[in-house]
């Protein structure tokens, strides 16, 4: 059985993470990294996205992007895919080249997209790379400071608009936005989450069950329901079949224990398992979840 989809909206934008599996580099020459943003441009215009920056290691690609359909999960599955095929044939390996399921954070659009294109922009310092950013040559940091004749992938305006009105005005400013950073020698760190979804450093209990909130907020609002009666204590029968779908997708998603889901969704430990077990059985075959009214 696959995966439930993440619930995702449209016109949202995201800070969005690939890294390789089992920590192995995603690119091995750099024909590699101008087949990927040729799949990239070409899914950018089938998936109606906006790319706002990018920024291409061996370990991990980064992305900050806009979609104004709800179908982020839909890009990236073909997205990775069509990678995957391309670097298994030309290098003559196999198996999967992705660390599962992408990384993604939901921004604010007004405050977020500035901080995160700088975080993007800088990870080749953080990487180690002794070029400036702005000379890192796969990354969208140089098209923030030249102009937009030619370019095609990058929609560099929604960061630059915040610092001026006047192109050269904000491509002086945003290079001293990366200085400032630079120089302060601070640690690298994305801007809060969109209201009600800020994360804590990976892997701590908090940011599991704060991105459990976050995906039963938008499952919630995708069906047009409350989310107190999703995780209520009440048995809605009409919404049974859609509660154990999001328990299941948290408990795979976020990455919370049966103790944690069962105090989230007021839930018996007992009752989280059995639904646990049903769904990951090899032969069940869960009804898809119609859109309540």
């Amino acid at each position: 059985m696959g995966r439930p989809l993440r619930a995702q909206i449209a016109g949202a934008c995201y800070y969005v993470r690939l890294a390789g599996n089992n920590r192995q580099d995603l690119f091995r020459a750099n024909e590699d990294r101008r087949h990927f943003l040729a799949l990239l441009r070409n899914r950018k215009e089938r998936f109606e996205l906006r790319i706002y920056a990018y920024c291409l290691l061996d370990p991990a690609i980064h992305l900050l992007l806009k979609t104004e359909k709800p179908n982020l999960s839909q890009f990236m599955q073909s997205l990775s895919t069509a990678y995957t095929k391309y670097f298994n044939h030309r290098h003559g390996v196999a198996g999967h080249l992705f660390q599962g399921r992408f990384q993604s954070r939901l921004l604010e659009p007004e405050e977020g997209l500035a901080e995160a294109s700088r975080y993007i922009h800088l990870q080749p310092l953080k990487a180690g790379y002794r070029e400036k950013p702005w000379r890192y040559p796969w990354s969208s940091c140089a098209a923030h400071f030249e102009g937009q004749a030619g370019e095609t992938l990058v929609d560099t305006e929604p960061v630059l608009s915040r610092f001026a009105k006047i192109r050269i005005k904000q491509s002086v400013r945003y290079l001293q936005f990366l200085k400032d950073k630079m120089k302060a020698g601070q640690e690298l760190g994305l801007p809060p989450s969109a209201p009600g979804t800020q994360s804590a450093p990976p892997g701590n209990p908090q940011e599991r069950l704060i991105q459990a909130q976050r995906l039963l907020r938008e499952l919630a609002a995708a069906q047009g329901i409350e989310l107190s009666r999703l995780v209520g204590p009440l048995q809605w029968r009409e919404i049974a079949a859609l509660r154990r779908q999001a328990i299941h997708r948290v408990w795979k998603d976020a990455g919370l224990g049966v103790s944690e889901l069962a105090r989230l969704f007021n839930r018996s430990p007992g009752a989280i398992s059995q639904c646990l077990r049903r769904f990951e059985a090899p032969d069940s075959r869960p009804m898809p979840v119609k859109k309540l009214k």
